[in-house]
């Protein structure tokens, strides 16, 4: 009887663990305290790639004024380089309210706008790939998000969003150049950008360590021994 009651012991503890693991809501998407509205929180490291024949190029997250109500948003920038084709001339660069020249109404105008981008030089169309691991912030509550790209001259530029924890390419998009500048924005959905369900491992580790300790404490034969001599020192008692 002690041995049944033992066993539905040990299922009920891993039954219940096994429904705090489902309601823990997306650990991996760590809420970012904002000042601004909606419900911003923190994506996993991404690499951007951004693989060009152009002489320039930049992806932009954020909106045209700066003020990212395009749902996405540079949080910090881990480190940036080059895959290949650097050049003595060549030029990277990433991070919050980047400074570049726009046209408005027939006038030269700076905008600053989270990004990454490149510069090769003009009429430079050799093979690059340039790259940036970046932390995003991202607002959930918004059902679709928006990123803008940018290229100038002509050449064929990839611009690519991969996962850097699996490797997995959670978004991509290509432009061809047609000699001059182009500047388009892409629609984009938050999803992709977390793993759903994902759990810390420090959480799990702690939930089935406790769930193995009382599974052998339960089982442990010394328990039952004692069982055994209380019950025998009270017959004896009887008697």
């Amino acid at each position: 009887m002690s041995r049944k009651l033992t066993i539905l012991a040990s299922a009920l503890l891993l039954l219940s663990l096994t429904g705090i693991f489902a309601s823990i809501p997306n650990i991996g998407m760590r809420a970012v305290a904002a000042q601004e509205t909606g419900d911003w929180r923190e994506a996993e490291p991404v690499k951007v790639i951004i693989d060009s024949t152009s002489d320039w190029g930049r992806i932009m997250f954020d909106d045209l004024n700066g003020t990212n109500t395009n749902g996405i948003r540079i949080t910090s920038v881990v480190e940036d380089g080059w895959l290949q084709g650097k050049d003595v001339d060549t030029v990277i660069d990433a991070g919050q309210k980047i400074p570049w020249p726009d046209t408005e109404y027939n006038h030269i105008i700076t905008r600053h706008g989270d990004m990454v981008m490149f510069f090769k030089g003009v009429g430079d169309f050799h093979y690059t790939e340039a790259y940036a691991v970046l932390v995003l912030s991202i607002d959930v509550s918004m059902p679709q998000i928006y990123v803008w790209l940018m290229v100038g001259g002509n050449g064929t530029t990839t611009f690519q969003i991969v996962s850097e924890a699996t490797g997995g390419t959670i978004w991509q998009d290509v432009l061809v150049g047609n000699g001059e500048t182009q500047q388009v924005r892409r629609v984009l959905t938050p999803q992709p950008f977390f793993r759903t369900g994902r759990t810390e491992n420090g959480v799990v580790i702690l939930f089935l360590s406790l769930a193995l300790v009382t599974i052998i404490v339960l089982n442990f034969p010394i328990f039952e021994a004692v069982r055994r001599q209380i019950k025998r020192r009270h017959r004896i008692r009887e008697t």
